[in-house]
């Protein structure tokens, strides 16, 4: 599995000796405050916004209880921020998958923001 490494002077050292012999073709760093991930931490902010509420979730074939923590402007939202998780948010990928395998119980508020 691949193992994410920091980025090191040592590896800017070495793009910089890289550009020079294509011929000033640059290489992009993977530091998260690049521009690029500004996206990504706008999406996660806007996921994490609202209320916090206590889900009590149950499992349709076993009948398991369990509690999940999740954000939302009320209940109904953070049911279906649950449901359809962080990386549905998107348009490209809106509606195409949701839990089957678990259902909403209840919900209780914990924190007003």
């Amino acid at each position: 599995m691949f193992q994410a490494q920091p980025y090191t002077q040592a590896m800017h050292d070495q793009c910089k000796a890289l550009d020079d012999i294509k011929g000033g073709v640059n290489c992009k760093s993977n530091i998260p405050s690049d521009p690029a991930w500004k996206g990504v931490a706008k999406r996660w902010q806007a996921h994490r916004s609202g209320n916090l509420y206590a889900l009590t979730v149950q499992n349709r074939s076993m009948n398991h209880s369990f509690t999940v923590h999740q954000y939302g402007k009320n209940v109904w939202q953070a049911s279906l921020r649950y449901y359809r998780g962080f990386d549905t948010q998107r348009k490209s990928s809106r509606g195409t998958w949701v839990w089957q395998c678990t259902k909403v119980v209840s919900a209780k508020l914990l924190k007003v923001n």
